[in-house]
């Protein structure tokens, strides 16, 4: 499941989780003629259990981020009690249809939504997130809740977002799902002339196809079920400008190594669909193969496009001329 406050998700449950995404800042009126510089914080450990849920939820999403470039999120404690409220919220109402949502009056009730909950928690945060998923781990037990929401189209992007500071987590079991909330006070920035791919260049094992998620980003041609995943996607690849920036899509093509055809994507962007406006900020493009990566295989990425706005430094925007490889795995995520 999604959520994002100021800023749309994965997982392996039988019923897709919902993710969310916040607000963008909004771009300076006043023009500038220089790159906007990046300030962005330090890493600091955690203090999670070596080997739990929750310490390896939390390396896998640091590790998401660094890879792109991206500050890292700390772990806060207010935020780790606002997860475990909200964990214990959704447990007790049995309310995960709308996992997101509290509804004032019931038993463990704090909030509203994510933000809410993380202030009622005394962490007062100006933007904020959550994401929901289940591990997936049939067939493979390195693939975490962590994985499967990065695997995704939404619930990348929430996961992605460059403001974040600050990260809380109830660890799943058997009987719940992972819950992460992410938040901040003042958001962390990255430069003006930021580009960020993922899978990353010379990454390996990168999963086959999309997994589930919802808010479903196809849904204006499949349905979100395990059998559409497993036929009728690839795994989504991203880029992202400077979070204040607009991106434009020149080119954005996949294709596989020795090959000169690209493969047929679907791209997705904030301006596909009103649905995708409120889940995707218009600093990221994704594209999503209509059939399977092939197993261990090899492919080809190029991006040609734009990043506007005055933290670029450049009147006319940032172009942008990008390509990369990366590798497939064999793993399935289930599908035969």
């Amino acid at each position: 499941m999604l959520a994002l406050l100021g800023c749309g998700g994965g997982g392996g449950t039988s019923s897709p989780p919902v993710a969310s995404n916040p607000t963008t800042p909004a771009v300076p009126t006043t023009p500038v003629s220089t790159v906007q510089t990046a300030s962005l914080q330090a890493a600091a450990p955690s203090t999670y259990t070596a080997g739990s849920t929750a310490d390896i939820a939390f390396k896998k999403l640091n590790a998401f981020r660094a890879v792109q470039n991206l500050g890292p999120v700390n772990q806060n404690a207010n935020a780790d009690i606002a997860a475990k409220n909200h964990q214990f919220y959704v447990y007790t109402n049995q309310s995960g249809a709308n996992g997101h949502v509290e509804v004032a009056g019931n038993p463990g009730f704090t909030g509203v939504d994510v933000k809410a909950r993380l202030t009622a928690a005394g962490y007062p945060a100006t933007i904020a997130g959550e994401v929901i998923a289940f591990s997936l781990e049939q067939g493979n037990p390195n693939a975490t809740a962590v994985d499967n929401l990065i695997n995704t189209v939404y619930h990348r992007a929430s996961m992605m977002y460059q403001g974040f500071t600050v990260v809380g987590s109830a660890g799943d079991d058997d009987t719940n799902p992972l819950y992460i909330d992410f938040g901040a006070t003042e958001a962390q920035v990255n430069a003006g002339d930021y580009v960020g791919v993922y899978p990353a260049n010379g990454q390996t094992g990168v999963f086959l196809t999309h997994s589930m998620e919802a808010p479903n980003p196809f849904y204006q041609e499949l349905e979100m079920t395990q059998a559409n995943m497993c036929t009728k996607t690839s795994a989504p690849v991203s880029v992202a400008s400077e979070a204040s920036t607009v991106l434009s899509v020149t080119t954005f093509t996949l294709t596989e190594a020795g090959q000169t055809a690209p493969l047929d994507v679907r791209l997705i962007t904030s301006a596909t669909s009103p649905q995708d406006t409120t889940y995707l900020g218009q600093n990221v493009a994704f594209v999503v193969g209509k059939a399977p990566f092939k197993p261990n295989t090899t492919y080809n990425v190029r991006f040609v496009g734009k990043a506007t706005g005055t933290a670029t430094g450049a009147t006319n925007g940032l172009t942008i001329d990008k390509s990369w490889s990366f590798t497939t795995g064999s793993y399935k995520r289930g599908c035969p």
